[in-house]
């Protein structure tokens, strides 16, 4: 049975999807009503859920033909120990020709919907260098470029050491070639990154925009690392086509290989960062607290990580609890301004439009009205506010896979009811106005 529900799921998913995100995904335990699932990655085991929930519910149905629960737990591989005995005692050190921040790997990058494809380019540019080549990752400021870019650096470090890697900003390649020439060793500089390093990791190209002297060293160095089959990896922040001042030749390399964009991140992305950030720093804020940050700061990663780190120095610096009211506080956000998290605002919408409490969404009420306003409120949660499915049923005090069903319920009735359509789309006005009225 468990083969029988793998090749089921494969079927349904082009090989590179099936590759990038299931790699690690298994069958942990079939029970009468609940299938049990496994995967190797926390970030990826929240997105499966969020984007693939609904095709494993509907394949397991399939399979069983009746409808059976789901969840996927998150457990680590256990089956790669950092010592192999057959691994020689003295292993070969990678050559690090420029440092790299400790913080930017794989495993720290929270992966969303806005930076998916990014996060699975990069992975793939690291783990099978020259495969996708070059590849050019753009997006606007403080939406992660920088950290893929060192990650790749990162992976290489540990998987293939003997890859020589450098990653460097424009800025800095145009700095070292002005000293280069003024010197005289520019010929020595030409080797170095021409013919003497394989991964070419370069960051804020638009920096060279309208410096023609350096474009054309770059073309040039761009070519013999193409040509060699060298990995290049490129971040801007403007799409290529938009690299106006830039050299045309150079445009066309940009876009020979792979363009991928980085949006902005949703809400529940910005949330994963500020909780991921606050368990790097070995500390702890309350889930309120990093919903009001992932809110009023997702427009930028930086200014968000700005934003705990903050909030995490008043709560060393004064030794005291960090509570949503104190939060405001210390981030100024007025109290005029206040913003109710997007659980309070949903919640708020529900129980107003459907006459209920919120103890009876979060409970086990069989009201006719509260069932009706669950429902609502998963899907709205789900399709409109871009939740994930954990999240929701964190919202709902309510199981993954009850979460998943519901939410696959309203789909097919909202279709073939209109009134019930009509609903939904009052709903969905009483929550945007209530979210409008709170920015005034």
């Amino acid at each position: 049975m468990k083969e029988k529900i793998i090749e089921a799921l494969k079927a349904k998913l082009n090989r590179r999807v099936w590759d990038s995100w299931f790699s690690t995904f298994d069958v942990k335990e079939i029970g009468e009503n609940l299938v049990i699932f496994e995967v190797g990655n926390l970030f990826i085991k929240d997105w499966l859920e969020m984007k693939y929930g609904n095709l494993i519910a509907r394949t397991l149905r399939e399979v069983f033909n009746r409808p059976i629960e789901f969840k996927i737990e998150h457990a680590p591989l256990q089956n790669q120990p950092e010592e192999d005995e057959h691994e020689p005692l003295v292993r070969k050190r990678p050559l690090v020709l420029t440092p790299l921040n400790p913080i930017f790997t794989f495993e720290n990058f929270v992966v969303g919907p806005s930076n998916m494809f990014a996060y699975s380019a990069c992975l793939e540019a690291a783990k099978f260098p020259g495969k996708y080549n070059p590849l050019f990752v753009y997006g606007g400021v403080g939406l992660g470029k920088t950290h893929l870019l060192q990650a790749i650096g990162h992976y290489l470090f540990k998987h293939q050491p003997e890859m020589r890697v450098v990653y460097l900003t424009s800025e800095r390649f145009l700095n070292e070639l002005i000293e280069a020439i003024q010197r005289g060793t520019a010929q020595e500089f030409r080797e170095r990154y021409r013919t003497k390093i394989d991964v070419l990791l370069l960051d804020d190209v638009q920096f060279l925009i309208g410096k023609n002297g350096i474009q054309t060293e770059l073309f040039h160095t761009f070519n013999e690392l193409y040509n060699a089959g060298k990995q290049i990896v490129i971040c801007s922040d403007r799409d290529p086509q938009m690299l106006d001042g830039f050299q045309d030749r150079l445009i066309s390399r940009f876009q020979m290989g792979v363009v991928v964009k980085i949006e902005r991140p949703d809400v529940e992305t910005c949330f994963k960062i500020a909780q991921k950030m606050v368990k790097l720093e070995g500390a702890q804020l309350p889930e309120d607290v990093l919903m009001l940050v992932a809110e009023k700061f997702n427009d930028n990663v930086r200014r968000l990580k700005g934003a705990i780190v903050k909030l995490l120095m008043h709560k060393q610096i004064y030794n005291e609890d960090i509570d949503l009211a104190k939060a405001r506080q210390i981030l100024s956000i007025e109290p005029s301004t206040k913003c109710a998290t997007v659980e309070e605002r949903l919640f708020a919408v529900l129980c107003e439009f459907f006459k209920a409490v919120p103890e009876e969404l979060r409970g086990n009420s069989r009201k006719s009205n509260v069932l009706i306003a669950r429902q609502v409120g998963m899907y709205v949660a789900k399709n409109h506010l871009g939740l994930s499915l954990r999240k929701i049923a964190e919202m709902f005090n309510k199981s993954h896979p009850t979460v998943s069903n519901a939410i696959q319920r309203f789909e097919l009735n909202v279709k073939n009811n209109k009134s019930l359509e009509a609903m939904l789309n009052k709903v969905l006005e009483q929550f945007r106005d209530k979210t409008a009225n709170q920015t005034l």
